[in-house]
């Protein structure tokens, strides 16, 4: 009895000493955890702040994927509640920490630096609504982090994200059949579902399918002990493990997932997916290799039957057969799942790794072969190799290219904290290589380096690696759970991975599982950090009520903010609604309000502007859009609308002119903007020419015929790649409305043949004809043909009878020799 004594002693004093040896290395600043006698009293707070953490992870993806502001902004104050609770429940513990990790900091920098960036934000507007996304963010990592405290509670809440994802590709099948109708939620044979964006649809549904894995793999293991009703943590899903058919379930889930994957057509995400998954079999542990690699394979070969089949029936609008090519592949992966049961039942898996070479030689036999077939094919049908060619798009990597060149102009001149939130999509046009429309970098990483330059890529890089190294520490530190490590860890390298070349992270409610990730592997941390228990306190703890006050204030602020933001976003529909019903008063009352609830906003001035505009009332008009510039200063659309107040209203012309300069400096590729200046050389020309000023009448003029020639630069600078890549509108070419102006020009400095040919051009377009045969008219009768001159100005009557009205005047203006 002694001896066991003694080796008992010696066991505990030893474990006693790798558990401190474990705390200093592991966390030596974490703080020292108050245990109340009571402490299980305080479950209903986190019960309300842990469910309510569930439903912000659950419902994101059915609202937009969350692209948009004012989604964004109802979830950061439904997220501020929340929180509050969290830290109520935190506090009736007397447990107030809040930041103990590089991961928690760098987490909480990042909105941090939104915030300063939007100090100096090429829109102030956009840059605001970064920080709202920013700071959802982090308060979701430090919810998710703080709110787990064992594996059944990270299992939790990875059935809601494994539940939603499963909807959301359900939700994709129902829309591609008709079934229900969500606008862009299947296009061009592609499933877009609720994202209404394909490629971070793959990106969501394959990082789910590693925690699908996980949670089919997670119920072989469990233990019968572990399945009983009377277990004491609060899991409504436990009718899973209940139920003997469990795995058939996460079959039929993962099943779904794939499909819907599949079905996105996303060759990026289908790829970064494919590589994610071999990192994951090489890092699985020991016994799950064979098991999850049968697994998939039995899903993956229904699902690319069934998505294959369900494309093409809806291609042919059978819908039905649609459906039932979904169902029969969903028997496919259930006759999988019993196949693999038989395998496991019968310990085939066994013998399978014990002839771990041979079962290696016969699949890549089997792959070889498949490869040698599919290039004999592929020789003999030239038309095959120039479809995949196209499937592969390389057009969309050679855009993307262009796009990330573009970004990294503009990080070049703010390389410190950046453009702001949203500085891209106010300023790319000033900077692009070639006319395209893109609000996206199509680089998450390019983008944050736009926006906050160098520190914000930094705390980028920060929050990566401190993940990463945690994840490391903690699948070589635990057997137990490095499955689930494993999962969390490939889910997110998943979606950091593809944000590389795509612009997914916009899309909040993928964002949302990115962050949750991190802040599950954070919660790992810390309720598998090894604590000596200390003897329960009898002792009276008195409340730290500086705590909670300072969180209630902070969780009021940041509802009354957000809740500010939504009443202006309510106040500007409303006002649209008046416009509708012709109430004008009515609709500068609600812009009015808006821009008082949210005055980093422009557009609630630039449509004030306009309606001023409407209203003949010319200075207010341009108070409002100078405004508007004051918080956007690089769009282009306000330079023109300031333009055309200062014309309408007659103010100088020197400002008018500056301003249409500024807007094509701005969009130098968009014809708009030379279609801007030539009619405002044209206008301010004609107004100084009845003024009398001839001299700078003449100086308007001659720029204005000078306006084809900057655009034939303008295209000559174009490569043959940038021409080729030039789609989204048609290659800078003359317009009728520039025809029309550069003719008139000509007219008034006397190159009649020039003004002849310009103003016949413009004669062509419905638009701006009207107008050109009035000019015409004139020009055909200062040449003495005076029937010609008769029909047109008939015609030019009309057309445009108001601007016919000035036939005399026009007619009688000196004209220069």
């Amino acid at each position: 009895m002694s001896k066991n004594n003694s080796k008992e002693k010696n066991k505990t004093a030893v474990a006693k000493k790798e558990i401190k040896g474990k705390r200093s290395r592991e966390d030596i600043k974490a703080p020292k955890i108050n245990v109340l006698e009571n402490d299980t009293q305080w479950d209903l707070f986190h019960t309300i702040a842990f469910w309510g953490l569930a439903v912000l992870l659950f419902l994101p993806p059915y609202f937009r994927g969350l692209f948009f502001a004012p989604e964004q902004e109802r979830a950061l104050i439904f997220t501020a509640v929340v929180f509050w609770f969290a830290w109520l429940w935190k506090w009736c513990k007397r447990d107030y920490n809040f930041l103990s990790h590089p991961m928690d900091y760098f987490v909480l920098a990042f909105p941090v630096v939104y915030l300063i960036s939007a100090f100096q934000a090429a829109n102030y507007g956009l840059a605001v609504d970064e920080v709202v996304k920013t700071t959802l963010y982090f308060m979701v990592y430090w919810l998710a982090s703080r709110l787990v405290r064992n594996e059944n509670d990270i299992t939790n809440l990875l059935h809601v994200i494994y539940i939603s994802a499963i909807g959301v590709a359900l939700a994709g099948f129902a829309t591609a059949t008709g079934v229900i109708n969500i606008d862009d939620g299947f296009l061009n044979g592609r499933i877009y579902s609720t994202f209404q964006y394909p490629n971070a649809l793959a990106s969501f549904l394959a990082a789910v399918i590693f925690l699908g894995i996980y949670l089919w793999r997670r119920t072989a293991s469990l233990e019968l002990e572990e399945l009983t009703v009377g277990k004491k943590s609060i899991d409504f899903l436990a009718w899973l493990n209940l139920n003997v058919f469990n795995r058939y379930l996460y079959a039929i889930g993962n099943f779904l997932l794939l499909t819907g994957l599949l079905g996105t057509k996303s060759q990026g995400g289908i790829l970064v997916f494919l590589l994610v998954y071999i990192l994951f079999i090489i890092g699985l542990p020991r016994g799950n290799r064979i098991p999850v690699f049968i697994h998939f394979v039995f899903i993956s070969i229904p699902s690319l039957i069934a998505i294959s089949q369900f494309l093409s029936a809806v291609a042919l609008s059978k819908m039905g057969l649609a459906w039932l090519w979904v169902f029969a592949g969903l028997i496919l992966a259930v006759a999988g799942q019993a196949l693999y049961s038989f395998i496991e039942k019968k310990e085939l898996l066994k013998w399978v790794a014990g002839h771990k070479n041979l079962v290696l030689g016969a699949v890549l036999l089997v792959v070889i072969c498949g490869a040698i077939g599919a290039g004999v094919y592929i020789s003999g049908n030239s038309d095959i190799i120039k479809s995949m060619a196209e499937e592969i798009r390389l057009r969309n990597a050679t855009e993307r290219v262009y796009f990330f060149q573009d970004a990294m102009k503009m990080f070049k001149e703010r390389p410190i904290i950046g453009w702001g939130g949203g500085g891209w999509q106010e300023a790319y046009h000033a900077y692009q290589s070639y006319f395209y429309n893109s609000n996206q970098v199509h680089g998450h990483y390019f983008q944050i380096m736009v926006e906050t330059g160098i520190i914000g890529i930094l705390l980028m890089l920060g929050i990566w690696a401190s993940f990463l190294y945690a994840c490391h520490r903690l699948y070589h530190g635990a057997k137990d759970n490095r499955l689930l490590v494993l999962a969390i860890t490939m889910a997110a390298v998943l979606i950091g991975l593809h944000a590389v070349i795509d612009f997914d992270l916009s899309l909040s409610a993928l964002a949302l599982v990115l962050w949750t990730m991190f802040g599950l592997a954070r919660g790992v941390m810390i309720y598998s950090r090894p604590i000596v228990e200390e003897k329960k306190s009898k002792t009276y703890i008195p409340p730290n009520y500086s705590v909670l006050a300072i969180v209630s204030a902070a969780s009021f602020i940041i509802i009354l903010f957000a809740g500010a933001l939504v009443s202006a976003g309510n106040l500007s529909k409303q006002a649209v609604v008046y416009l509708q019903k012709q109430n004008p008063v009515q609709v500068i009352n609600s812009l009015q309000k808006a821009s008082s609830y949210n005055p980093f906003t422009a557009e609630h001035h630039i449509n004030l502007a306009r309606i001023y505009q409407q209203q003949g009332k010319f200075d207010e008009g341009i108070s409002e859009v100078q405004t508007a510039l004051n918080l956007r200063k690089y769009n282009s659309q306000c330079y023109a609308d300031l333009t055309g107040l200062m014309i309408s209203g007659k103010k100088s012309s020197g400002d008018a002119v500056n301003a249409a300069e500024k807007a094509l400096s701005l969009a130098p590729f968009q014809i708009q903007c030379y279609e801007l200046l030539a009619r405002t050389y044209f206008i301010v020309g004609y107004n100084e020419l009845t003024g009398g000023n001839m001299d700078m009448a003449k100086d308007y003029f001659e720029k204005a015929v000078q306006v084809p020639e900057r655009i034939q630069s303008k295209t000559d600078s174009l490569g043959e790649t940038e021409r080729r890549l030039w789609k989204d509108a048609p290659l800078l070419s003359l317009t009728p409305e520039i025809n029309l102006r550069v003719g008139q020009a000509h007219y008034i400095m006397g190159m009649w043949p020039e003004a002849e040919a310009n103003l016949n051009a413009a004669l062509q377009d419905e638009n701006s004809k009207g107008e050109a045969a009035l000019w015409l008219s004139i020009l055909k009768d200062k040449q003495g043909s005076t029937k010609e001159a008769k029909d047109l100005l008939e015609q030019a009557k009309q057309l445009v009878p108001q601007i016919a009205k000035n036939y005399e005047g026009f007619r009688n203006l000196s004209v220069f020799k």
